[in-house]
């Protein structure tokens, strides 16, 4: 009876430990609202939460959208890569769809997230899901840091019909995943990144070997592109042509 009653105290230790920060979100989803210049606001809804997306039109007449996939603790519209990357592609041929994932408090560190995966999971799947209830393609997931480690596990576990993937600066733990993506891959990284991007860079390499449609570029950049948009946008742009 002890032992039964310690599992369910972990239980339930666990399961609070796996809730998103949601008033966070909310004060994000705000903030977002308020300054918000390109694109409108779509709630979707996953694991019986809304969570808000930003949409944002091509310039050009098209059903090819972009998923946009930010890293630890931010927003949608996030000024660093992911802000950059939604406009900008509307400008190269796609529509976007930037998402709100999962946060927890301040605190967490980036290993706490995985507790979190399979709720991330679950967000681009209702993004997908969004865009074909309104006739447009899921052409290509684009993502960021701890992002791009969401991304590849949710790529690596569920049938999708994303085309191609980006993952900018990232970090070691998409090792894991890697070995599952067949898609067309580029993995993007500047020469000043952060320690655990560039200390993976041949592991990724080899964790990737078998997709012949995997390309590795470095570029002149930090982890979050400062002062290098248009390095950013030409070099993803670039490889989606």
């Amino acid at each position: 009876m002890k032992l039964l009653v310690s599992l369910l105290l972990m239980s339930g230790l666990v399961n609070a430990q796996t809730t998103p920060d949601y008033a966070k979100e909310t004060r994000w989803a705000e903030q977002v609202e308020d300054g918000l210049m390109d694109g409108d606001v779509v709630w979707l809804k996953a694991n019986n939460h809304e969570f808000m997306s930003i949409y944002t039109p091509s310039e050009t007449d098209t059903q090819k959208t972009a998923i946009i996939v930010h890293g630890l603790g931010v927003h949608p519209d996030w000024q660093q890569v992911i802000q950059p990357l939604r406009v900008a592609l509307t400008t190269q041929g796609f529509n976007t769809l930037s998402i709100q994932m999962p946060v927890l408090d301040n605190e967490a560190h980036s290993g706490a997230y995985r507790s979190v995966f399979d709720q991330a999971d679950q967000r681009i799947q209702a993004a997908v899901d969004y865009l074909q209830k309104n006739d447009l393609v899921a052409d290509v997931l684009v993502a960021h840091s701890l992002g791009s480690v969401m991304s590849t596990h949710y790529l690596a576990n569920y049938p999708h019909p994303f085309k191609r993937f980006v993952g900018v600066g990232m970090p070691s733990d998409n090792v894991d995943y890697l070995p599952k993506l067949s898609i067309p891959v580029l993995d993007l990284y500047g020469d000043q990144d952060i320690e655990s991007v560039l200390t993976s860079v041949k592991s990724r390499a080899q964790a990737a070997k078998g997709n012949n449609d995997y390309t590795q570029i470095m570029v002149g950049a930090d982890h979050f592109f400062n002062d290098k948009d248009d390095v950013l946008i030409d070099s993803v742009g670039a490889w989606l042509k």
